[in-house]
């Protein structure tokens, strides 16, 4: 797995973990990324995904609750709303590929959630990157330009 791809993983396994229990922000995405020996790119990319979606997370669930047609926010399991906003955060605070995102998110699918999710997460990155570049002109997000 790649380092960017270790990233987004670990960043889904700490936003999950904070949104089950609540506990503090730093120490959860610490013991996420330090449980065991990640290379400094891939944990310097967890966190600032991590740290990313807990600063703009009125923003992300507006967009999910928006795309996410006849399903509340709160209805959407832990781990999928966990996947997509790591998702809706790379979109629009990074110049990551869309295809490379929504394909990652699909591969997390895949591996932590219900097969069934598939559709619903790829509908959603999918409309979000429809409008990606109204959404980051509008919230006037200024991205982030990562290396190749």
């Amino acid at each position: 797995m790649g380092k960017r791809s270790t990233a987004r993983k670990l960043a889904m396994q700490a936003l999950y973990q904070f949104q089950i229990q609540k506990a503090n922000q730093e120490d959860i995405l610490e013991y996420t990324i330090h449980k065991d020996s990640y290379i400094k790119e891939t944990q310097d990319f967890a966190s600032e995904i991590y740290n990313g979606v807990l600063s703009n997370e009125v923003l992300i669930d507006t967009l999910i609750a928006k795309y996410s047609i006849d399903w509340k926010i709160d209805r959407i399991a832990s781990i999928d709303k966990a996947i997509l906003r790591v998702g809706v955060w790379e979109m629009l605070f990074t110049n990551s590929s869309v295809k490379v995102i929504i394909s990652e998110s699909i591969e997390l699918i895949r591996k932590y959630s219900a097969h069934e999710a598939i559709k619903f997460i790829n509908g959603v990155l999918g409309s979000v990157a429809v409008d990606r570049g109204s959404i980051q002109e509008t919230n006037k997000i200024e991205v982030i330009c990562l290396p190749e």
